[in-house]
């Protein structure tokens, strides 16, 4: 990394989205927040009760609150209009980056390689007590060397965009998707317009799956993302084929 200074003007902004959860948000925070000092911070309290408002006044982060929940796709809707940055990372409250320098590295090689959209290799874990291994974590599964697969499957957790070139596509997530599909629809407008994304595999996350289990007074809502699909969601079946479909065709290897 001699001699490049990717963030000098700290132009990446990591979006984390939180709705009540608040141990394994402020841990996801913190740590984001403390290895990540050249990018911006946002966190989108989507109407937590309470609000995260007293847990961040020792952070220097930025903080922007929905007195209600707007639901994920909405609220991600809203963070590709707040962002001021080249660089939008959206990640998941419950996912933390294992991998060191990460993102200047992953910035890096996409500027260098027109990349739109990239993810890193996630694992899910029942619990955060694989954050006490995390030193071994990264030793064993982050290495050096590039090992971009351009199309992998679409990742959800994680997601980094070239936000000023995926404002060019149809950005926005329909309206009447409020929960499901929204990582569809982003991985979708990007492959459909035959732009470059795909997944990190020597960078390495973990995803606390037990934190994304869905709440039953939702499921009514899940439910109408699912017939709301059927009934408007002609572009899906289109998609499908580009975003689920796993091919290991990977771009020229580089050391950084």
């Amino acid at each position: 990394m001699d001699g490049y200074n990717y963030l000098n003007t700290k132009n990446h902004t990591i979006a984390i989205l939180a709705f009540n959860a608040h141990d394994i948000t402020m841990d996801v925070l913190k740590r984001t927040y403390k290895n990540n000092p050249d990018s911006k911070i946002l966190l989108f309290d989507n109407g937590s009760s309470p609000s995260f408002e007293k847990l961040i006044t020792n952070l220097d982060i930025e903080y922007y609150r929905e007195e209600k929940n707007i639901y994920v796709n909405p609220a991600w809707n809203k963070i590709f209009d707040l962002t001021n940055t080249s660089y939008l990372t959206i990640l998941n409250n419950d996912c933390f980056v294992i991998s060191k320098d990460y993102f200047p590295s992953a910035i890096k090689y996409m500027e260098e390689n027109n990349i739109l959209l990239s993810s890193c290799k996630t694992m899910s874990f029942k619990s955060t007590k694989f954050l006490k291994f995390d030193t071994y974590l990264n030793r064993f599964y982050s290495y050096k060397k590039i090992n971009f697969i351009e199309n992998a499957r679409r990742q959800g957790w994680l997601m980094t965009l070239n936000l000023n070139e995926y404002k060019k596509l149809n950005y926005k997530i329909p309206d009447y998707l409020k929960i499901w599909y929204g990582d569809d629809w982003i991985w979708g407008q990007v492959r459909s317009n035959k732009k470059k994304a795909g997944v990190f595999k020597n960078y390495f996350c973990g995803h606390v799956k037990s934190y994304s289990t869905l709440n039953p007074d939702i499921q009514h809502i899940i439910n109408d993302d699912i017939e709301a699909l059927k009934k408007y969601g002609d572009w899906y079946q289109k998609i499908s084929h580009l975003i689920h479909t796993y091919k290991c065709k990977a771009l020229k290897m580089k050391h950084i």
